[in-house]
């Protein structure tokens, strides 16, 4: 066991908990905060992820050639692919507008995010543990990142459903990102099964950024994204 993947998996399950001990009202500072997060957000993408992702794809190319159609050459894409289309759905089971009397469908909708990003944080915590990366500075780098994901997750999760997510919905994530650490430590899962995780979880990524985390209209504030964007790309550069 890594002591210090179990260190990241404790810190990440407990970012879910504070979102919902700690409100972060809809004001002026709240806004340059999103807005930055999300810079660094983006930044992760493109400096990080994108070229991990060119890596991992002819690794699995050399790992599946011998059994998948083509080679494997899309594999990782179309596991991205899945991801990002998965999550895309995913975020348009909300809740009715308020007044709504169809309460019904709002459970629904609260468990179904719920339990969809669950699943993506249990293979994130999985991936703490069965990195693709050899190098620890990757790894801390991947929890840092996460880290910032998990908490406008959290924070996007909690505007939608409110009272459900500060009752029980902070404690279900919290708990799938430590399960999926648990998982890491029991079931090492064949690389080529890890590699497409990866891919799957990466589409994830980009499309969690896009929808849940670049602010919009009067949330937005450009100058603090753009400062989050650079000062998180040049930590990338320098510490890679």
């Amino acid at each position: 066991m890594n002591p210090g993947s179990f260190l990241t998996a404790i810190v990440l399950a407990a970012i879910f908990m504070l979102t919902g001990r700690f409100s972060i009202e809809k004001t002026l500072g709240r806004r340059r905060a999103l807005s930055a997060a999300a810079g660094a957000s983006i930044a992760y993408i493109f400096v990080n992820l994108l070229p991990e992702i060119e890596t991992i794809a002819m690794m699995f190319h050399h790992e599946a050639k011998s059994f998948l159609p083509y080679e494997g050459a899309y594999g990782i894409n179309l596991a991205m692919m899945l991801g990002f289309v998965f999550f895309y759905g995913l975020d348009e089971m909300r809740p009715l507008p308020t007044g709504s009397t169809e309460k019904n469908r709002d459970r629904v909708a609260f468990w179904v995010q719920i339990l969809g990003y669950g699943g993506y944080i249990c293979l994130i915590g999985y991936l703490l543990v069965r990195s693709l990366a050899e190098e620890e500075i990757s790894r801390l780098l991947y929890a840092v990142s996460m880290s910032m994901h998990f908490s406008l997750i959290g924070f996007g999760l909690r505007d939608v459903h409110k009272e459900d997510y500060d009752r029980i919905g902070r404690y279900v994530l919290a708990a799938f990102c430590l399960a999926g650490w648990l998982v890491g430590t029991m079931v090492e899962l064949p690389k080529f099964v890890v590699m497409l995780l990866f891919g799957f979880v990466s589409g994830g990524v980009l499309s969690v950024t896009g929808i849940v985390e670049l602010p919009k209209g009067e949330e937005g504030r450009f100058i603090p994204f753009l400062s989050g964007a650079v000062a998180y790309a040049a930590f990338l550069i320098i510490f890679r």
